[in-house]
């Protein structure tokens, strides 16, 4: 027999009453009996209550691997860097990170995917900023601005014209010349329509008021055979491409893009400073989450992706792939991406720029 101890509650009759040890009665008056089913109701409301809030209760993140997509094969600039934080944010979310390669289509293929994924921080895009100047170029089954929540920038790797190690041109204002006096028979070089190369040259040809040719290659390796043979002056390449051609005596660099000086070619002016507003198509690097992510959790992955990001480990192995640290938070990033997209939309369309 079970009792509830409800003070005033009981009442035992006589011990003559009983009939044995065995066979205890117990009997409520009419007022206790009453105490006792308020007591039994609250009881059962506190257990109800219990175990909704158990199943409501959100469950520790990560609960399995965090699949991080890149919409380019392995090897390449993008993947590279990719990989170099993943191991950083396996150790601080205690669970596995995969690098998922989904290349095709400028990498919209994988962005496409991230887009339609669940918001839950369990698959991410990594991505450079191929996904902004793709808004310009195709038909996209998503919006860049209102399908994601950009989780934070890491990394940029700015644009650097360069010309052939025969070329006449010590400077910028020689190419300017050679151009003005012969319109459109200069070519600069890239490694195919509609990348960083490309938006580059047309940008700097308005900023310039000349006109070049562009001349797309389906990778560095065969534009830098044209340009080293003189079939093609110029090559428009992030640093990050053009690095190891400089090193080996293959290509000059004329004049980089952005504000700031690149210590790898540290004597090489910028446009900046030379007087020209010219906006860097160079390359950055970030991480998104698909929209509707819950916003305290796009919070905590920042944070310890910028905690990745801020070691020196990190920092020296970027340093090898002549890219910069650079860091912009989750809204700082919207907002970069929110600019971004009509801008190079624009010069899209009055370039006439299209993809492969």
């Amino acid at each position: 027999m079970v009792a509830f101890l409800i003070p005033g509650a009981m009442y035992y009759p006589p011990r003559k009453q009983r009939k044995s040890w065995g066979e205890s009665m117990i009997c409520l008056n009419g007022a206790a009996f009453w105490r006792c089913l308020r007591c039994l109701a609250v009881l059962a409301a506190f257990c109800a209550f219990g175990q909704a809030a158990l199943a409501q209760s959100p469950s520790p993140w990560p609960e399995r691997p965090v699949r991080i997509v890149v919409g380019f094969p392995p090897g390449g600039p993008t993947d590279f860097v990719a990989r170099l934080i993943a191991p950083g944010l396996a150790a601080a979310w205690k669970q596995q990170v995969i690098i998922d390669n989904r290349g095709g289509a400028n990498g919209t293929i994988g962005t496409d995917y991230v887009a339609k994924a669940a918001p839950d921080g369990m698959t991410l895009l990594f991505s450079g900023n191929n996904i902004v100047m793709n808004t310009g170029l195709y038909r996209l089954p998503y919006d860049m601005v209102r399908d994601f929540a950009p989780i934070g920038m890491i990394a940029f790797s700015p644009n650097v014209l360069w010309v052939g190690p025969n070329e006449p041109y010590r400077n910028l204002a020689d190419l300017v010349a050679a151009a003005r006096a012969k319109p459109g028979e200069l070519g600069y070089a890239t490694t195919g329509n509609g990348g960083n190369g490309h938006f580059g040259g047309e940008t700097l040809k308005r900023a310039l008021g000349i006109d070049m040719t562009h001349v797309p290659y389906r990778g560095t390796a065969p534009a830098l055979q044209d340009v080293l043979a003189g079939r093609v002056p110029l090559f428009m390449q992030t640093i990050v491409g053009g690095i190891a051609p400089y090193r080996n005596g293959q290509v000059r660099p004329l004049v980089a893009f952005g504000r700031e000086r690149v210590p790898e070619i540290p004597d090489t002016p910028t446009l900046a400073e030379l007087g020209f507003d010219v906006p860097d198509s160079g390359t950055w690097y970030g991480v998104l989450a698909p929209a509707a992510t819950p916003p305290a959790l796009v919070e905590r992955m920042a944070r310890d992706l910028q905690a990745v990001t801020s070691t020196a480990e990190f920092r020296e192995k970027l340093a090898t792939q002549a890219t910069r640290p650079e860091w912009l938070g989750p809204a700082a990033f919207a907002a970069r991406i929110r600019e971004e997209v009509p801008a190079w939309a624009e010069v899209a369309r009055i370039a006439n720029i299209k993809a492969d």
